[in-house]
Order: C-alpha cells, then sequence, then structure tokens
C-alpha cells in the first residue's frame, strides 16, 4: 500500500487518474490487515473503483459536477472485493455519467495515457484503467456498455473483461443502460483478471486455471472487424493468430451477418435507455452537463419507444448472426480498437488513410459485440509506436473463465 501512494504522488499529477482518494484509510486497513493470518484471494491489494459504482463513505459523482451522493452502503461487486481482502485506495476518473468513450472530463480534468499523458486513455473506466497501468494499483473495477472496459484496456496496455451479462450485480451502480450494462476488471494479467473475475462473481474460492492449449482450440476471425482497424493493428492481429495457429490451433475466417446494422442497433437502444435514466432531472440540470453529454441526452430524448422496441428485435437477428458465426469454434476474435491511443486533442483520426471522428473509430470494434450477452476478454497483443492495442476475445455466454484461459495462451505466445 505505500509502494502503491508513493506511486500516486510521483505519476497522479500527470496521469490524473482519481477522483476521490482516501489514504489514510486505507493505509489503515492495510495496517490492519498485516495483523491478520488469514489471505484471501485478494489480500491487501489496491483497488482503483469507478466513480459510478458506490463505495460506503466514499462520494460517488459520476464524473459529474453537480451530482452526487454518499452511500451508506458498498455496491455488491465492492463487498466482494473487500470481502476478498482488497482495499480500495479511492474513486476513478471516468466520462461524466460513463456517457463517453475517451477519458476525457472538464468538470474533473481528463484523464490521461500512462504511456504517454498527451494522449487519450480511453474511457469510460479511465481511472481504474490508467491507475492500474501506471502502478497506482493492482487492479480496477470498471464498467462497459458500449466498450468502456475494453476500449481503455486496449489503449493502456491491460487485461479487460466485460464478463456475462448479469454475471456480477449491479446494484450500487450509476446506470448508462441497463440492457448493456456490466461490471468486469482491468488488471496487469490475465491471471490478475481472473482472480478478479471469480470474486466478482461470487465465486473468490476459483483455481486460476492454465493457460489453454492452443492444439485444443478452434478460433475464428472476424474479419469485418479487422478491416475496420487501421494496418499496424490489424497486423498485429494476424500475428497471433498466426502464431496461435501455429501451436496448433485450428484457425477460420468469417464475415458476419447483420455486423453493419449493429451500430446503429446499439446507438438506438443505448440512447433510448439512457434518456430514462436522466427524465428526471434533465431539464432542471441541462446546462450543467458537459456540452459533449447534453447534446447526446438531447439526441436520446428524440428516440421513440417504437424505434427502441424495432431496435431489440434487430439486435436478437445480429445475435443469432453471431452464433451462425460461432457454431464451429471455441472463440471468435477481433481488434479492440481499430488504433492506438489517439492525441487528446484530436477529434479525428486517420484510419486506413481516412478521417474519421475520435469517437466513431474507438467505439467501431466494439459495439457491436455488446448486443451479444456473452463474455469479452481484451488481452495485450503489441505496441505501435510504443503505444499498446489489444485484442478482443469473445466467447459464448458463461465462459468467462475459459477465455481468460485463452487470453494466457496469447500471453504466451507472445512472451
Amino acid at each position: 500500500m505505500e509502494a502503491v501512494l508513493s506511486r500516486i504522488d510521483e505519476v497522479e499529477p500527470e496521469v490524473n487518474a482519481w477522483i476521490h482518494l482516501d489514504r489514510k484509510a486505507a493505509l489503515t486497513a492495510a495496517k490492519a490487515a498485516d495483523k491478520r493470518k488469514r489471505r484471501p484471494p485478494l489480500f491487501g491489494i489496491p483497488i482503483c473503483v469507478k466513480d459510478v459504482i458506490d463505495v460506503a463513505g466514499m462520494p460517488t459523482t459520476a464524473g459529474s459536477a453537480n451530482w452526487s451522493r454518499t452511500p451508506m452502503h458498498d455496491a455488491e461487486s465492492v463487498a466482494r472485493l473487500k470481502k476478498a481482502g482488497a482495499i480500495v485506495v479511492g474513486k476513478g476518473n471516468t466520462n461524466e455519467f460513463a456517457f463517453g468513450i475517451d477519458g476525457r472530463n472538464s468538470h474533473w480534468g481528463d484523464c490521461h495515457n500512462p504511456f504517454d499523458t498527451s494522449r487519450i486513455s480511453g474511457g469510460s473506466s479511465s481511472g481504474p484503467a490508467a491507475a492500474v497501468a501506471s502502478g497506482m494499483a493492482l487492479g480496477g473495477i470498471g464498467t462497459d456498455t458500449s466498450g468502456s472496459i475494453r476500449v481503455p484496456a486496449s489503449l493502456c496496455g491491460l487485461v479487460g473483461v466485460r464478463p456475462t451479462l448479469n454475471l456480477v450485480p449491479t446494484d450500487g451502480v450509476f446506470p448508462l443502460a441497463h440492457s448493456y450494462d456490466v461490471i468486469g476488471p482491468l488488471a496487469r494479467t490475465a491471471t490478475d483478471a481472473e482472480i478478479l473475475t471469480s470474486v466478482l462473481s461470487g465465486e473468490p474460492k476459483a483455481k486460476p486455471k492454465p493457460a489453454a492449449d492452443p492444439a485444443e482450440l478452434r478460433v475464428v476471425v472476424a474479419d469485418d472487424l479487422v478491416r475496420r482497424a487501421g494496418k499496424d493493428v490489424a497486423g498485429l492481429v494476424m500475428r497471433v493468430t498466426e502464431e496461435l495457429a501455429r501451436q496448433g490451433a485450428t484457425l477460420a475466417h468469417v464475415a458476419i451477418p447483420g455486423l453493419d446494422a449493429a451500430d446503429e442497433v446499439h446507438r438506438q437502444i443505448q440512447l433510448y435507455e439512457v434518456a430514462k435514466v436522466h427524465a428526471g432531472w434533465f431539464e432542471t440540470l441541462k446546462d450543467e452537463y458537459e456540452d459533449q453529454v447534453r447534446s447526446r441526452l438531447e439526441e436520446a430524448r428524440q428516440i421513440t419507444a417504437t424505434e427502441y422496441e424495432a431496435a431489440q428485435e434487430e439486435r436478437v437477428r445480429i445475435v443469432a448472426g453471431f452464433d451462425e458465426a460461432m457454431k464451429d469454434c471455441d472463440v471468435l476474435v477481433a481488434p479492440a480498437t481499430p488504433v492506438a491511443a489517439p492525441l487528446l486533442a484530436a477529434e479525428m483520426v486517420e484510419v486506413n488513410g481516412e478521417e474519421t471522428l475520435q469517437r466513431t473509430a474507438l467505439l467501431s470494434c466494439v459495439t457491436s459485440l455488446s448486443q451479444l450477452g456473452s463474455p469479452v476478454v481484451t488481452v495485450p497483443i503489441g505496441r505501435i509506436a510504443g503505444l499498446p492495442v489489444g485484442l478482443q476475445i469473445l466467447g459464448r455466454e458463461g465462459s468467462d473463465s475459459m477465455l481468460l484461459a485463452v487470453a494466457k495462451a496469447v500471453e504466451v505466445a507472445l512472451a
């Protein structure tokens, strides 16, 4: 704990990963843990919790300057972490109300990428990702609706887990879009992520599994998503899949039916649901929101119930397309982000010679996979000009543990 607090003193002024810190309570908890004989799975591990998730006695601001609550009780996910021995150091930065993908926040300051502080960390689980990547925490807990764990995991060189939908309770969490929202970990290795996932899912005594044997894996590459990535990222995806094939994995390539419609389906469902969350106070507080968040919420209020129902029906067809693509395989892989971390000041990014809105680019590889209830693990697969990027590994519902074993196999293949 002392090492982590010292690291915070050293790098937090440049990274800005934290909204709230409780150094005294964290150190007191660590001293108390030193006296205990029982050593649970997360014994003394310093954790950064995204500031949309309740921690008893700490303010939850959801990254807003004009909305907050100080809960008396932990969110169930936090209670499970504490019971397993973890120590919450504080609350991590986030896009306002988790409604963003870049880690920018005009109220609390932008979160910066530890690999290059002139660049974005990715969001909206920006603080937990940046804290873990820079050594200011040993584990992070975030939420993922569109890609808010997977994108910062990719840009900050971490393993991030979007668990099976409803595997981890979401009570005590400020919602974004309830039919997509999940809670999951950010960690430095697949083994760390596996331990955190086991605790969060209510199975703290689960033993870590060995890396999957590539010779027993059937891997399918989502070519449509690979084509959305820049050539450098696509090359790293191909390198890792070819290495797995060299080690015996069966490799195939697919086009996923209905994938092009997934982005619009996600937009309509997410906007309709987020509008409902903010309906009670939006008109009163609308001038207090960040400009971009207010604009998205105004757009969200235009989505009709009829459009929402039609989008949910189309979502079912998209899921069926994924099921068909994966019927003869164990995992599907795709880039997590099409590029490495863009500059904080950049509104546009270049992908394969075309200028694209940064937000559109960062969401391009993740929102389609959010339509499913299935788990997705992001694992680092290399660097571009010193900046990390990640690979998404998608499985069937309930295959969280198996996916993390595959992530370990990727780590071994690239070691």
